[in-house]
C-alpha cells in the first residue's frame, strides 16, 4: 500500500480504503470467475498478442516399397491477434473539509473510520461493471471485440443463434420466450447448445450462463407429477462446473434487443481474459483549496479467444 503523505488520513484508514476497494461484490465479477486472467503481459504494454491454431495433418501405415513423399507431415492451421491495452479509470475525491471531520471523529473516539466509503465501492463496481460490458459486448469505438461479437461466431467458428420456436406466442419471437415454453422446450434449448458446442469432441460444455429472470425461472417444478425443477434437472443431466447468472446476458446489457444464454468451454486454451495491471488506487494529489484525489485504475487486454468454436449463444430466451 502506498504511504501518502500530509494525509489526515491514518494508514488504518488507508488500509479500509483499499480493502473495500479489493472486496468486489461476486455480480461485478461475473468475467473473472468465468475466464481465467491471464497476468503474463508487462504491465507497462500497450498492445499485446496471442496465437491460435488447429492441428493439420495424419499419420498412416507405410506399406512395403514406400518412400518419404508418402509420410504425412504436420502442420498447423491459425494465426496472430494483436490488440491494443487500454485503461479503465475513474476517480474518488474528498475535500479538505470531509477530512477535518474525519479527524474530528477519531478525536471523539469514533474512529478510526472511513467517511462515505460508498465512494470507494462505487469506483470499483464502475470499473468492473466496465470491465465485464467489456468483456462481453466490447466496444466499437474503440475495436474491442466481446465474447458476443459476430466476429467470433460463423462458419468453422462458434454458433450464435436464435432458439428455436416452442408452441405458445403470438409469433416467432413470443415463441422462443422461455416464460412461454415447457420445460422440455427448454431444455431442448439448452441440449441443442451443448450438442452443438460438443459435436466436433474437442470441447466441453463446463459453464451455462442465464439472465437472472431466466435463472430463476428454471426453478419451476419440471411438471405438476414431477417435483423436481427445470434447474435440479440440469444439474444432475449435465456436467456443467458452474452455472451463472449475470445481467449481461439480459437484453437491457448484452447490445441486443433479445436475451441470451450462453454455453462456454472455459478452458485457459480456449479463452483468457487479459489484464496487465489489476485494478489499484493511485497516490493522491491535493488541489489549491487541499481537495484530495485519487485514481482507480486498471489496464484491461480484452479476451484471448483462441478457439471460439468453444462457444455457443442461444438468442431470443
Amino acid at each position: 500500500m502506498a504511504t501518502f503523505e500530509n494525509s489526515i488520513f491514518t494508514n488504518d484508514d488507508l488500509l479500509q480504503i483499499e480493502n473495500v476497494l479489493y472486496s468486489p461484490r461476486e455480480e461485478e465479477l461475473v468475467a473473472r470467475r468465468l475466464l481465467r486472467l491471464n497476468t503474463s503481459y508487462a504491465p507497462y504494454a500497450k498492445e499485446i498478442g496471442y496465437d491460435y491454431y488447429q492441428k493439420e495433418g495424419s499419420a498412416k501405415i507405410l506399406g512395403s516399397g514406400a518412400g518419404a513423399s508418402d509420410i504425412p507431415f504436420v502442420n498447423e492451421k491459425g494465426g496472430r491477434v494483436t490488440q491494443k491495452v487500454y485503461d479503465i479509470a475513474t476517480g474518488i475525491r474528498w475535500t479538505k473539509a470531509e477530512r477535518m471531520a474525519l479527524a474530528a471523529k477519531r478525536a471523539l473516539g469514533k474512529g478510526p473510520v472511513v467517511m462515505d466509503t460508498l465512494r470507494v465501492e462505487a469506483a470499483r463496481r464502475f470499473i468492473l461493471e466496465k470491465e465485464n460490458t467489456l468483456t462481453f459486448v466490447g466496444d466499437a469505438d474503440y475495436g474491442i471485440l466481446g465474447l458476443f461479437d459476430a466476429s467470433f461466431y460463423g462458419t468453422n467458428l462458434g454458433t450464435k443463434e436464435n432458439v428455436a420456436t416452442g408452441a405458445t406466442g403470438a409469433d416467432d419471437a413470443a415463441k422462443r420466450l422461455w416464460s412461454n415454453k415447457t420445460a422440455a422446450e427448454i431444455l431442448k434449448d439448452i441440449r441443442v447448445g451443448v450438442e452443438t458446442l460438443e459435436s466436433t469432441g474437442l470441447f466441453t460444455a463446463k459453464t451455462l450462463i442465464l439472465p437472472p429472470d431466466k435463472y430463476n425461472s428454471l426453478r419451476r417444478p419440471y411438471s405438476d407429477e414431477s417435483p423436481i425443477t427445470i434447474l435440479d434437472w440440469i444439474k444432475t443431466n449435465y456436467a456443467f462446473t458452474s452455472i451463472i447468472k449475470s445481467r449481461i446476458m439480459s437484453s437491457t446489457y448484452n447490445g441486443d434487443t433479445v436475451n441470451y444464454f450462453m454455453l462456454l468451454d472455459n478452458s485457459p486454451d480456449v479463452v483468457e481474459l487479459a489484464i496487465t495491471q489489476d485494478i489499484m488506487l493511485e497516490n493522491p494529489v491535493y488541489d489549491i483549496v487541499g481537495t484530495m484525489e485519487q485514481a482507480v485504475i486498471e489496464s484491461y487486454g480484452g479476451v484471448l479467444f483462441r478457439h471460439p468454436s468453444g462457444a455457443y449463444i442461444g438468442k431470443g430466451i
